[in-house]
């Protein structure tokens, strides 16, 4: 097995796609997260502002992807039911609820904090906001179809990739739109980590 630092993010990378293509949660939370990417990239946000966004849904997916490794490694030290491993687990997933509904504090409080901003995008980008959910559907379909057909898959992937290139390059926050790229090239890798495995 290779080793080295290039190696370990490798393994890391892995892990991401892996996680993403096997639990619910972590789907939801990557959809959310692309579309809160999507929309903030659509609003002049102070940079205070636009890094709490980011902030907010990289803490998220981190928080289940910790969540994820802990339920596996209690599962490999037991498979019967014991209220220790269910105590584990459970303050493992209310850790992530309290930082998912915190995300949704700070998402509603910078919404609120900027309303003047938000009702200018709805005037001026509406149109980038109904490609946004276009891209949202798509990659709602990859993360969450029980289709695996690649044609299909590729399709789904080369037009939402259009799509979120293109509101990124007309945003208003390269970070944002970053992220919002970002988790949909990981919902992509999913769909093929989920097809491959479907193959084996």
């Amino acid at each position: 097995m290779p080793t080295g630092l290039v190696a370990s993010f490798g393994h890391a990378l892995r892990g991401l796609v892996e996680v993403t293509s096997r639990e619910r949660n972590m789907k939801i939370h990557v959809l959310a997260g692309t579309g809160v990417g999507l929309a903030g990239a659509e609003l002049l946000l102070p940079l205070a502002a636009r890094l709490a966004l980011v902030l907010a849904v990289v803490l998220v997916v981190a928080a289940e992807m910790g969540n994820s490794a802990l339920e596996a490694l209690v599962d490999l030290h037991t498979k019967e039911f014991r209220e220790e491993a269910r105590r584990v687990k459970d303050a493992a997933a209310g850790g992530v609820l309290v930082l998912a509904l915190g995300a949704v504090l700070v998402a509603l409080a910078v919404a609120a904090g900027n309303l003047d901003l938000v009702q200018t995008a709805l005037h001026r980008r509406g149109v980038h906001l109904v490609l946004a959910a276009g891209a949202l559907l798509l990659q709602g379909f990859l993360l969450f179809g029980r289709s695996r057909s690649g044609l299909l898959d590729g399709i789904a992937i080369a037009v939402g990739a259009v799509l979120v290139s293109f509101l990124g390059f007309n945003g208003q926050s390269g970070a944002l739109s970053l992220t919002a790229a970002l988790l949909f090239a990981l919902s992509a890798a999913s769909s093929a980590f989920s097809r491959a495995a479907n193959r084996a």
